[in-house]
């Protein structure tokens, strides 16, 4: 019996040094649960304002509407605001949970084929083939490490000389106080070394896109990054600016030979006319193995 006592004494202490060392937020802020919610009303809200033609203005309606839902003040979701986006880890956390109930009520709405998924289906060993190797979802803000994606593939036999790529991914930003600017860049080194660049402005709502033409070279790697230009000062003003990537995808495309023209040219050969040679004329060729044999043609 009184094991049994000194088991549960030493399990409630365990329990209590548990929850004692669970990191907890400020009273005086909007708890991590609630802004997670008011962020995923905030997303859904601007998606509807945009599909909404006419005044501007009608989104900071949606906006007012969504905080008089969460009986929250505009000073209280500012402050709370502030509060994570200098936490970045917590935020970040907070933030990939609304990507995640974002995506899954696209899912729901059905938007599993869209265009900007039509892709990631396809068999890796395929002529259309997704090859991105990271998550499809990262949230940026302008501090470091948490202001970079970068990425790296490496070549191998299923590429092929003629392969062209495209990168696509769509982003959302979320700003309090002035923009800040973000920048894609991809590149395709190639087996020769030379290399193929390319570098993408992203701002505002919407898909970003680069393509890399087809090179006749085998590529060696492939290798970019998308960065939000971080701030230049640790001051903690209310200019908050974060970036919301999804949907991110790296497709690479294998090009066929027309078979038509392939067809045509056997064709061409087989009909070609013969001439007749004028007699006496000799000629020197070499057999299959190599040992050189006179021809006389009449």
């Amino acid at each position: 019996m009184m094991r049994g006592c000194r088991y549960l004494v030493l399990v409630f202490v365990g329990l209590q040094l548990f929850l004692a060392c669970k990191p907890t937020d400020p009273p005086q802020y909007i708890q991590p649960d609630e802004m997670e919610d008011i962020l995923y009303d905030y997303h859904v809200a601007q998606g509807m304002a945009m599909g909404v033609e006419g005044n501007p203005y009608n989104s900071h309606l949606y906006y007012e509407a969504v905080l008089k839902k969460h009986h929250v003040t505009s000073e209280q979701f500012d402050s709370s605001l502030h509060y994570y986006y200098y936490r970045s880890d917590r935020f970040i956390d907070i933030y990939k949970r609304v990507q995640e109930r974002l995506s899954d009520e696209a899912l729901l709405l059905g938007a599993s084929v869209s265009e900007v998924e039509r892709y990631m289906t396809q068999s890796t060993s395929g002529d259309t083939t997704d090859i991105w190797e990271g998550g499809r979802r990262r949230v940026l803000v302008p501090f470091r490490p948490y202001n970079y994606l970068q990425f790296r593939v490496k070549g191998d036999t299923a590429f092929h000389a003629g392969d062209s790529f495209l990168m696509t991914f769509a982003n959302t930003f979320l700003t309090q106080g002035s923009p800040r600017g973000a920048d894609a860049y991809l590149a395709v080194t190639y087996m020769n070394d030379s290399v193929v660049t390319r570098n993408q402005p992203v701002s505002g709502f919407g898909v970003t896109t680069m393509v890399i033409p087809a090179c006749q070279q085998r590529v060696k790697e492939i290798c970019g990054y998308i960065v939000l230009n971080q701030h230049l000062d640790n001051n903690q003003s209310n200019d908050i600016c974060l970036l919301s990537l999804d949907h991110i995808q790296l497709v690479r495309f294998h090009h066929h030979e027309d078979e038509k023209t392939k067809t045509d040219s056997v064709k061409t050969d087989t009909t070609r006319t013969a001439v007749t040679p004028r007699a006496d004329s000799v000629q020197t060729e070499r057999t299959p193995f190599g040992r050189p044999r006179r021809i006389t043609k009449f």
